[in-house]
């Protein structure tokens, strides 16, 4: 059935003088590119687009050209994030236009989707003109970090706070100064003595000592600390001395340095508790953005999905990257003359595998994992990966037919028996990384689940039919009567259980009956 041909089936939408809805597709890690037209799913010209596109019905067309979604696809939470901000700034766009609209993300491009609407439900106004919205293959990361009230953070916090007011006397000296230069005012740069500096007279002891090493003239006395071979007497103007000598121009950067390291250590100190607290609130609008946007959702995804798998797996890592110190057995000759060495051993080797070791192994697996997560964000830590925006609610978010996802992973089974052939011709190569260009660029995607969905047609389907959801019970009907039985019944189960879970005992009654007839 050919693309006008399927249209011409579909029932007529009311008359609208508004723009048609579009469908933005998002796509996921690794598969960003600068142009709209390719090969790639999310591109026009390719398969996926126009085996979608032909099972769309009158009124519903796919982004194309400007209105197309670009972001970085870096394996980041930074970059996650910003594409969020990035979605979301679109959508308003949209829902200034009264333009309905509808939102399909692969993979991470899931979790980017998912970030706008977390965003968002921070208004009061919820985005009205999404109709639907679909992730395919979305690895949810479940960020947790301590709590905001632990003792580490509350250490950060104060610390912060006492580091301020160093900081702030150290910008409003240098500020006098200058101003006193500008002015043409004579002033000495004197600070009060040890006894009465407190905090800061802890901080500037080192940067005083650092002074004095360099040349800088640095006097202790009764009345303070005093800085500097600033004579007015000499006839030099307080401008000349700080523009026009060495040591007054080590006198203002110092100064500058100072305050710049004071204000830093302060930041650095509060900034975990601010991540804390973020993330936490992140979690409290989970739910809440579930509950507005939930019943427009479908989550597609395979229990053989490899990134969703492979991710979950980071979380038990456990691999040993610093060995533990032990004396060489004797095997080489060489090795006889290390018996000169034991005596290290004997008395390093307790003290760092006991108190080295471990936290030092601890470390360097903490930053592969986390690289590997893409989590970069301070103070967090992935603490589980499912399928389903909430973990708690994973059982609203079931599985793919049992039969699909059999076809889905011989498809992917099938063609990644071509992957030996070209490992083979990998390690032939010359060079290791001419051989990894090589084979990256052959591999088609279809060897692994997670890049393989959208080859399938009742992928496509459900996509379509989620998208058809929003239209009214007519289309929902005729929708569904060409799909297998098996999909409906999956497809109309997925949307009751939403249904029930956000709508409302009294409207879940409603609405599963609506449900009901309309995959019926």
């Amino acid at each position: 059935m050919n693309e006008q041909t399927a249209k011409a089936d579909f029932p007529r939408l009311a008359e609208n003088d508004e723009q048609p809805a579009l469908v933005i597709l998002v796509h996921g890690t690794f598969a960003g590119d600068s142009e709209n037209d390719g090969q790639k799913w999310w591109q026009a010209g390719s398969p996926a687009v126009a085996q979608l596109r032909s099972r769309l019905p009158r009124g519903v067309n796919i982004a194309e050209g400007s209105e197309v979604f670009h972001w970085s696809g870096d394996n980041s939470e930074r970059a996650r994030s910003k594409a969020g901000r990035q979605l979301l700034e679109r959508l308003r766009a949209l829902e200034d236009e009264h333009r309905d609209y509808h939102l399909v993300g692969h993979s991470h491009g899931g979790s980017v989707i998912w970030k706008a609407l977390k965003a968002k439900s921070l208004s009061k106004q919820p985005l009205e003109h999404l109709k639907s919205w679909t992730t395919v293959g979305t690895p949810y990361l479940e960020h947790r970090s301590r709590s905001v009230f632990s003792i580490w953070n509350i250490a950060g916090v104060v610390m912060g706070v006492l580091l301020i007011p160093p900081a702030a006397r150290a910008m409003l000296q240098l500020g006098r100064m200058l101003n006193n230069a500008f002015q043409g005012n004579d002033m000495v740069l004197t600070l009060p003595p040890a006894s009465e500096a407190g905090l800061m007279g802890i901080i500037r002891a080192p940067i005083l000592s650092s002074l004095d090493w360099v040349g800088v003239q640095v006097e202790h006395s009764m009345e303070g600390v005093h800085i500097g071979s600033y004579d007015p007497e000499t006839g030099v103007t307080l401008l000349e001395y700080f523009f026009g000598s060495l040591e007054g121009i080590l006198l203002l950067a110092v100064t500058l340095t100072l305050s710049y390291v004071l204000v830093h250590l302060s930041m650095l100190s509060i900034r975990p508790a601010i991540e804390s607290y973020r993330i936490h609130a992140e979690e409290r609008l989970q739910r809440s953005a579930l509950e507005i946007y939930g019943d427009r959702y479908l989550a597609i995804w395979s229990p053989d999905d490899e990134a969703i798998n492979g991710l979950r797996a980071t979380l038990g890592f456990q691999v040993s990257f610093v060995s533990k110190m032990f004396p060489q057995e004797r095997v080489f000759f060489s090795d006889t003359l290390g018996l000169l060495s034991r005596p290290y051993y004997w008395v390093l080797s307790p003290i760092f595998n006991r108190w080295l070791q471990p936290p030092i192994d601890s470390l360097v697996r903490k930053t592969v994992v986390r690289a590997a997560q893409g989590n970069d964000r301070p103070s967090s830590t992935i603490v589980a990966v499912t399928p389903s925006p909430v973990a708690d609610l994973a059982h609203l978010f079931p599985p793919l037919p049992v039969q699909l996802s059999k076809r889905i992973l011989c498809t992917a089974d099938h063609h990644a028996r071509d992957i030996a052939p070209m490992l083979r011709k990998l390690l032939g190569q010359a060079s290791l990384a001419q051989g990894m260009e090589g084979f990256c660029k052959e591999l088609s995607g279809r060897e692994l689940v997670h890049t393989s969905y959208f080859d399938h047609s009742a992928v496509m389907e459900l996509i379509s039919c989620n998208i058809t959801w929003s239209m009214g019970e007519e289309m929902v009907k005729w929708k569904t009567w060409r799909m297998d039985p098996e999909l409906t019944h999956w497809f109309g189960d997925a949307k009751r259980n939403l249904l029930n879970e956000f709508n409302g005992e009294n409207v879940a009654q409603h609405n599963h009956g609506n449900a009901t007839s309309k995959v019926a």
